[in-house]
């Protein structure tokens, strides 16, 4: 299960990652996307790769974005092209299905972006809001409604980033959406790991043993 260092070709480019493989057969990838600033190579992710890899997942990471400056410069094409990748990745590894586990800026680029191979959705504190908004990241109710696969939200209630409310605005306009609250904790999820690893678990499909 220790992780293996790969590479995500995206036309001419080529971005770094981890790939950690279960040590028994599995059909199911997780994807993991990070935030504008925080992972995927420490902390929670590096924690969650290891739980969900010894749980029988294949878990992929990609930095994509290393710093502010090259995330300033990406268009939603790029996004759009990342993820599309990074999906195909997972399932040139035998994955039939896949998970993607997004957090905050991440959670935005894949519900905007949404792989129609993509089986379901866990977003940590996902930094979009819900409604039509000019000058803000958003989801319109039409938009929420055409994503159709399940999603859990995990959402901090001292988030000072995007509220429990507008998780739960999100999770009501989603078809099969769901909202996990989790006391005491912000925007960083840095503070009960093993809640935030065990609510993620929960949602994943269930491997054979």
């Amino acid at each position: 299960m220790c992780p293996r260092d790969v590479t995500l070709e995206v036309g001419d480019k080529n971005f770094p990652g981890r790939l950690n493989v279960p040590d028994r057969s599995s059909e199911h990838g997780v994807l993991m996307v990070p935030g504008s600033g925080h992972g995927p190579f420490g902390d929670i992710f590096l924690r969650f790769a290891r739980t969900a890899a010894k749980d029988g997942h294949h878990v992929a990471r990609f930095e994509t974005w290393p710093f502010p400056e090259v995330l300033e410069e990406k268009t939603e094409e790029d996004f759009s092209r990342e993820i599309d990748a990074s999906v195909d990745f997972l399932q040139s590894q035998g994955c039939s299905t896949v998970t993607v586990v997004a957090k905050s800026f991440g959670g935005r680029v894949v519900l905007e972006h949404l792989p129609e191979t993509v089986d379901r959705l866990v977003l940590w504190a996902p930094a979009i809001m819900a409604g039509d908004y000019e000058e803000k990241p958003s989801l319109t109710e039409e938009e929420l409604a055409d994503i159709d696969i399940p999603v859990r939200i995990l959402q901090g209630d001292e988030d000072e980033v995007v509220s429990v409310e507008n998780a739960a605005s999100l999770v009501d306009g989603l078809p099969n959406g769901e909202l996990v609250e989790l006391s005491g904790e912000n925007h960083s999820f840095r503070g009960d790991y093993e809640r935030i690893i065990d609510e993620t678990m929960a949602f994943l499909p269930d491997q054979p043993s």
